[in-house]
């Protein structure tokens, strides 16, 4: 954390949803957030949602950002917005992508590499609720992570899917007790289709870059009993100490959630610790 003295980072945020509101609160109530960073603006694409605010503090056109003059802009919105503003964004200020599925659009990919590469200022992905992510992004650095799966188990209203998964989702009988798994393959392929539910996938494909969307599995499991979001990564690397067996590590972390929640409030705590971090790298 930031000391006392320190100029504070002046913070644009982009989406006023749940974790927009979450980080909004954290930052102008909490008094050692506060100590490091400020809000310059708040935009949302409903703008009645932001009636509550001071005047001052309301982006009515997000075209405008960069007047705001903005340390880091904060995008938690939807891929869409993350698409068509992240190279805008880091043309005039630090970028913290809250929607990071939108990485398995190759193109935006590229497009924000390339500007972070030819710029002053960089783009950081939070971790959120992957586990591990370090330990991850190290194998993939030294080339020794051979798979990596990430499975999310949560209640069938806690996943807000699109075409084909939410037809598997509304065919699900309503009095079955036993889980289903509505998706199983590349991470890049689930992505569009449950932008608001794989984000910790997503986040694994960018920690482990030697496999990329394309080699991490993703799972997406409808189980009605979970109480919480639960989330199993396993992870397979070189065969070890001249046997056939492969190095492996297996982690669970386990949200409670309301039911019908997209998003478990422990990942809104670490969010926003990841935020209070992004700076200098």
């Amino acid at each position: 954390m930031e000391g006392e003295g320190s100029i504070k980072r002046k913070v644009g945020i982009v989406g006023y949803g749940h974790l927009g509101q979450f980080l909004y609160t954290a930052i102008t109530t909490d008094p050692l957030i506060s100590k490091s960073l400020e809000v310059v603006f708040v935009w949302n694409r409903s703008a009645d949602k932001l009636s509550d605010l001071p005047k001052e503090l309301v982006l009515t056109s997000l075209d405008d950002f960069a007047s705001k003059k903005a340390d880091i802009v904060v995008e938690v919105a939807h891929p869409s917005i993350a698409i068509e503003y992240g190279v805008k964004f880091v043309a005039e200020s630090d970028l913290f992508i809250g929607s990071p599925t939108a990485f398995a659009n190759a193109e935006f990919e590229n497009a924000i590499r390339s500007a972070v590469a030819s710029g002053t200022h960089g783009v950081y992905v939070p971790s959120g609720a992957l586990w591990g992510a370090q330990d991850i992004q190290k194998m993939a650095h030294r080339g020794n992570l051979k798979a990596l799966t990430v499975t999310m188990r949560k209640t069938p209203q806690s996943l807000k899917v699109l075409g084909e998964l939410d037809e598997k989702l509304k065919a699900i009988p309503t009095d079955k007790q036993e889980e289903t798994v509505i998706y199983e393959g590349p991470v890049r392929r689930l992505c569009p289709l449950a932008p608001q539910n794989v984000n910790t996938m997503a986040c694994a494909a960018m920690a482990a870059h030697n496999l990329g969307f394309d080699g991490v599995i993703g799972r997406l499991v409808a189980d009605p009993k979970v109480t919480a979001h639960v989330i199993d990564i396993e992870v397979t690397g070189p065969t070890s100490g001249g046997t056939t067996e492969c190095f492996s590590v297996t982690t669970r972390r386990y949200n409670p959630a309301a039911p019908g929640a997209v998003t478990g409030n422990e990942t809104y705590v670490s969010f926003v610790s990841s935020l209070v971090l992004a700076h200098s790298r």
